[in-house]
């Protein structure tokens, strides 16, 4: 596979797009969430949308330009610091996503309120992070 910078483009402005729509349920609190399921659900699919962006676009930095593919989730975002392409710092703010993701998504354990609060307001500085510390990259390999 080839690196094609416009799909991971393409994430990365997505990622921004998901990031406003949360915007709007930033101050809501566990007690908000509880109320409203429609509150909730759109808050855990935004991050559900975060997590996956992150994946695609971290899958295809890893296979395309380094020819590396990841069993785990985990593996995927501890690849990308063992590269170089994001920083230990980063590393240690975002491990721990392929865990939140498959919680949301697969119901694995009942969803923790507080804790999709906690991961919503660290969302704002985890992804953003992400996106600046991948475009940084991206003009190293251009």
């Amino acid at each position: 596979m080839v690196l094609k910078q416009e799909i991971i483009s393409e994430r990365l402005k997505e990622m921004d797009t998901v990031l406003e729509e949360l915007s709007l349920y930033r101050d809501k609190s566990p007690e908000d969430l509880k109320a409203s399921l429609s509150m909730r659900w759109t808050v855990e699919r935004g991050l559900i949308a975060l997590a996956n962006l992150v994946f695609d676009a971290a899958d295809h930095i890893l296979s395309g330009h380094f020819g590396v593919y990841s069993d785990t989730y985990e593996d995927t975002l501890q690849q990308l610091r063992d590269k170089g392409v994001v920083s230990q710092s980063l590393y240690q703010k975002i491990k721990g996503l392929g865990g939140l993701r498959n919680i949301l998504v697969h119901d694995y354990l009942k969803v923790d309120l507080t804790e999709l609060q906690r991961n919503l307001l660290k969302a704002f500085e985890v992804f953003p992070a992400f996106s600046s510390e991948i475009q940084q990259w991206l003009k190293t390999v251009a």
